[in-house]
């Protein structure tokens, strides 16, 4: 089968072996400027379209550090929400700089508040589709939603997501990646959408090829908790025990991400 082309609409090209290519045409269809595509290429070199997502910019987050309650009198301050319903967090607040506080119950902290700075340049974020259940030609990309807001990443993480979860061929969990604005409540490392968390499959060949999938594509930093049980794991870190619960993949190298230009 030939390349699939996507005329009008910029596309990720994601291939068996690890390599990731963005495609940008000449001409981007108006229904199109704030989409992209992603496209899966298997071992016989078969075109998988497995998903369009809506992208949006905002500002560039550090990683969250934790900080005491914002005055809520404070005249930065342009938006407070309380009594949120996304995972952990409860609370939001926004100030005109761009920093964004988010409060809510750590597995290991409690209560606390975390504070994200905005940089100076933007990022891209995708929306991630609710759930991928794509099964065709022996190829499996599979994944749901556990609890969590965070349903947002970067465009190039997703690829890469994408291209893990076809390797492993078998649907994961994910506990997300980042919300809207780049934030990650409760996490501090999960800003700008460069790192995702899985749940563990609790058997050891299934979870030592999740790892090493990640770590194919392109998934710098992998982290795993310190039960007996991570003892027969290679190929990630043994972290601690806030991540018993959950593989960590992140720090994804964007540096692996051609870009191709179309014209």
């Amino acid at each position: 089968m030939g390349r699939f082309i996507s005329p009008g609409i910029v596309t990720y090209h994601i291939y068996h072996d690890g390599k990731i290519e963005k495609h940008i045409p000449q001409e981007i269809s108006k229904d199109y400027e704030q989409k992209y595509k992603y496209v899966y290429h298997d071992e016989k070199n078969n075109e998988h379209e497995i998903c369009i997502c809506d992208w949006h910019t905002t500002k560039e987050k550090a990683n969250g550090v934790t900080v005491s309650a914002p005055n809520r009198k404070d005249p930065n301050i342009i938006e407070y929400k309380e009594n949120l319903n996304e995972g952990n967090t409860q609370k939001r607040v926004k100030f005109k700089n761009g920093d964004i506080a988010e409060y809510g119950n750590h597995p290991e902290k409690g209560l606390i508040w975390r504070q994200y700075t905005a940089l100076n340049k933007n990022v891209e974020i995708v929306r991630m589709p609710d759930e991928i259940n794509y099964v065709k030609d022996n190829v499996i990309i599979k994944y749901t939603f556990s609890d969590t807001k965070r349903r947002y990443t970067g465009p190039d993480p997703l690829a890469g997501f994408i291209g893990a979860l076809a390797e492993i061929g078998f649907q994961l969990t994910t506990t997300g990646s980042c919300f809207a604005e780049a934030t990650c409540f409760p996490s501090s490392e999960h800003v700008n959408g460069i790192s995702v968390d899985t749940l563990y499959k609790w058997k050891v060949e299934e979870d030592q090829k999740i790892i090493d999938a990640m770590a194919k594509f392109h998934f710098i930093k992998r982290l795993v908790g310190i039960k007996s049980y991570f003892y027969q794991l290679t190929n990630a870190v043994q972290k601690d025990k806030l991540h018993n619960t959950h593989l960590h993949s992140g720090d994804f190298d964007n540096t692996k991400v051609k870009e191709i230009k179309l014209y």
